[in-house]
């Protein structure tokens, strides 16, 4: 491979004379560079992407922001896990009241009927597990919304 022609460079900046206009004329490398140079002029023109990529800074920033939220989720991973048989044991213990004591409320809501009169009535065991259930679900509840923040 030769070495680049010494008009080459009078040639991409456009200063043309009458002794350049020979030399193109007889030189290959010179008429080659004069046929591309407008259009790697007007190539370099174009923006490199559609899209400009944001600052290089804001990306890092964004990288530690979400490697900080994915540990985050990591280390309260087993809390997560503790708090969903948290609300499945206060489910199971709310479906178990309800079912053992379902003729009580069903008394209860309609008020034509009397509990005093049908012979039913609220043990101390029922009120206890109301209130221990109740207790828990209030405690669970303020605990995952005081988590969240």
């Amino acid at each position: 491979m030769s070495d680049a022609c010494r008009f080459e460079h009078d040639v991409v900046a456009g200063r043309w004379t009458d002794s350049l206009r020979a030399h193109v004329a007889s030189c290959e490398e010179c008429a080659a560079t004069m046929s591309v140079s407008p259009w790697l002029t007007k190539f370099a023109k174009i923006p490199d992407r559609e899209h400009i990529l944001p600052d290089p800074a804001v990306l890092f920033l964004k990288a530690q922001l979400m490697r900080a939220t994915s540990e985050a989720a990591r280390l309260s991973r087993p809390m997560t896990f503790f708090q969903l048989i948290a609300y499945t044991i206060i489910a199971a213990g709310w479906a178990a009241v309800l079912t053992w004591k379902w003729k009580a409320l069903e008394e209860w809501l309609h008020p034509g009927v009397s509990m005093l009169a049908s012979g039913s009535s609220v043990s101390l065991t029922f009120v206890a597990m109301i209130f221990v259930l109740g207790s828990a679900t209030v405690m669970l509840a303020v605990h995952t919304i005081l988590a969240e923040e």
